[in-house]
């Protein structure tokens, strides 16, 4: 066959003019063209090739760890083979190149890792740290740390090579101890089990090995019995002050006295064990400290309450407490004294006040927080004996000597502001007064039945932007009176006023009015009877007070409202005949108890007369009689009349307009 043939598969027809598969077509360089032929018989010669180098080489695989079919289980490494090698004591920690490959191969296996058949094992087994578990870091982890074949050495050379590979960081090493032929502790740093992964195979021991490291997430078991408790109770013992009645708990799982068996509180079983102690031998116990114990979930400490009912000081700090809610199993403590400092609930509050509220919905009596002075809770557990709560008040003065101001400064506003003409206010009002009206529309039939006061609607949570707010915002007096005279009449009841005087100084006053009015309406029409509440701001104008500030709240009656106000009717009821307008004010009739005042001016006279013309129905003639009577005390002269309206005794002139 030439040389300068090359072969390639392909599907055609052969020198014969017939159809066939599978034959080549090579290309002579002579012709300058491909010539297809069928070659068939060379192929089988080439496949023959082939097969007897498979065969060759299944026969070198026989002598390897891959056995054949004829020889199955010689050379197999099987799991009887790879315990004897983890339990012979006599082999060495590592170093040859089969006790490398056979730990590669246990290493794969454990770890899910398989080789492509046929693959070359690498040289010097495992190298390190290649296939280590992957560490998780949690709220409660632990890290075991093995060492195989640790047995072998001291504890102090194995302590002390760990130390000096991840210095400058310390690490304690607990519950150690000797599991047949491996040594074994537990660390409860996360960066300390990374640092102690990394020192596997660096450390090199007396007799030239390497010192193997294993580290992985895991827990040490605990078993709650007789010993554990009284080993718990002796070391508790030196931990308590009788003195302050204070026991120290604090990482009570790193007690020296404690470090070769499993103590810690996190476990729920062992710190109710602990509970039991205090509670059996410590019952008088007033302060806990559980300081760093890698405390998460407390649900199962809802019985402390119970066992130790002395208990005021408790302290959790350094711990991992997730939610302000973990401590609702404790809220039944009453404590006096709290500390959460270091736990991840405390990062969830950026506000000091909100985070001391939740704190005090738990413990209301907490008074120290995270070495925190408090000042002293609002608390209503009180003995009647120790402090007796005041009477209740209808009106608030912070000055009493101000009682005869407000009263007159109320009547005077309240007669103008009821009448037909509200024009006069003029003078109530500061040259630069503010007034605004705000009307409760959240219920739909508010909004029907206010309808008249929503238009000037000032409510700034549905009044966003800053020119509607200024647009209903009434600045100066012309335009807070002219306002106020668009405003439905009205015919307020005196009687129903609770009046708070919140602040008082000779340059300013601050006065908030709760009452009820009602709309009036032509004589046959039902008056709508509607509740407001008011706030003044008052300063001192020439001679007397002017208001500089007015915002007034509109809402609709309720219904202890409706039974106690305006119980007197309307004044239509006719008197016998021959009455006269002396029987207005009896000299029998006692009003209700208000402060002596000077004698009114003409001026506010008159005004007096129009409001009781007003309010109860009465001409002027007669309206000015009753209050000459009553030496002009509104108050009075409107108790009186509405003590004879029931009476029938008021005459019926006295209601005929002249």
């Amino acid at each position: 066959m030439p040389r300068n043939i090359r072969y390639g598969n392909f599907r055609g027809r052969d020198n014969r003019g017939g159809r066939y598969q599978g034959g080549d077509r090579r290309y002579d360089a002579g012709k300058q063209r491909y010539d297809h032929h069928d070659n068939r018989m060379e192929r089988d010669d080439y496949n023959d090739r082939n097969r007897n180098d498979r065969n060759m080489t299944d026969v070198k695989r026989r002598v390897s760890f891959n056995p054949s079919n004829g020889n199955r289980g010689k050379g197999r490494i099987t799991k009887g083979l790879i315990r004897a090698h983890i339990n012979d004591d006599d082999e060495a920690m590592a170093g040859d190149t089969y006790d490398g490959v056979l730990r590669t191969f246990v290493n794969n296996r454990k770890n899910g890792i398989r080789r492509r058949s046929g693959s070359p094992i690498p040289r010097g087994g495992q190298t390190g740290n290649m296939n280590r578990p992957r560490l998780v870091q949690s709220n409660t982890t632990w890290y075991e740390v093995k060492i195989p074949y640790g047995h072998k050495y001291d504890k102090e050379f194995i302590l002390l090579a760990i130390q000096q590979a991840i210095k400058p960081n310390v690490f304690i090493p607990l519950y150690w101890r000797v599991i047949e032929s491996a040594a074994l502790f537990y660390v409860e740093d996360f960066k300390v089990a990374e640092l102690i992964q990394k020192a596997n195979r660096t450390i090199e021991t007396p007799d030239n090995r390497r010192l193997i490291l294993l580290v992985r997430n895991s827990q040490p078991n605990s078993l709650v019995n007789d010993q554990l408790k009284e080993r718990m109770k002796q070391a508790m013992q030196k931990r308590y002050n009788p003195v302050t009645k204070a026991l120290n708990l604090e990482k009570f799982h790193a007690d020296p006295d404690l470090s070769d068996i499993l103590c810690a509180l996190a476990r729920p079983q062992i710190i109710l064990a602990a509970v039991d102690i205090i509670s059996e031998h410590i019952p008088e116990l007033e302060a806990l400290n559980l300081n760093d114990n890698k405390l998460y979930m407390l649900d199962h400490l809802r019985s402390m309450a119970n066992k130790i009912p002395n208990l005021k000081v408790l302290y959790l700090a350094k711990n991992k407490i997730p939610y302000i809610n973990t401590l609702d199993s404790l809220k039944a403590l009453k404590l006096q004294e709290l500390n959460l400092e270091d736990n991840p609930l405390r990062q969830r509050y950026e506000d000091q006040t909100l985070y001391v509220s939740e704190v005090r919905k738990r413990f209301p009596k907490v008074i120290k927080l995270d070495n925190i002075d408090l000042p002293p809770p609002i608390s209503f557990d009180i003995p009647e004996d120790d402090q007796k709560q005041p009477p209740a008040k209808a009106s608030f003065l912070a000055n009493p000597a101000s009682t005869d101001l407000v009263r007159q400064f109320l009547e005077q506003y309240y007669a103008l502001f009821d009448s037909d003409n509200r024009q006069p206010l003029l003078e109530a009002y500061h040259e630069h007064a503010l007034f605004s009206l705000t009307v409760n529309t959240y219920h739909q039939n508010n909004q029907q039945k206010l309808g008249a006061y929503v238009s000037a609607n000032r409510n700034i949570k549905h009044k966003t932007d800053l020119d509607t707010r200024c647009r209903f915002l009434k600045q100066n007096r012309l335009q807070v009176v002219s306002y106020l005279s668009e405003l439905p009449p009205t015919r307020h009841d005196v009687h129903s006023f609770a009046v708070d005087l919140t602040f008082f100084t000779p340059q300013m006053l601050l006065l908030t009015v709760t009452g009820v009015f009602k709309e009036r309406k032509p004589a046959g029409q039902n008056e709508p009877m509607r509740s407001f509440h008011r706030t003044m701001v008052i300063v001192p104008a020439g001679g007397g007070f002017c208001i500089r500030n007015d915002m007034l709240h509109i809402n609709n009656t309720l219904s202890v409202q409706d039974e106690k106000c305006f119980k007197g009717p309307r004044p239509a009821v006719p008197t016998p005949p021959g009455a006269t307008a002396a029987a207005v004010v009896p000299a029998n009739v006692a009003g209700p108890a208000v402060l002596p005042t000077t004698a009114p001016d003409d001026n506010t006279k008159l005004q007096m007369v129009q409001a009781l013309a007003v309010t109860t129905g009465m001409n002027l003639e007669w309206s000015r009689r009753c209050l000459q009577e009553m030496n002009w005390d509104y108050e009075q002269a409107e108790f009186a009349f509405r003590e004879l309206q029931k009476q029938n005794q008021v005459p019926q002139e006295a209601f005929i307009t002249q």
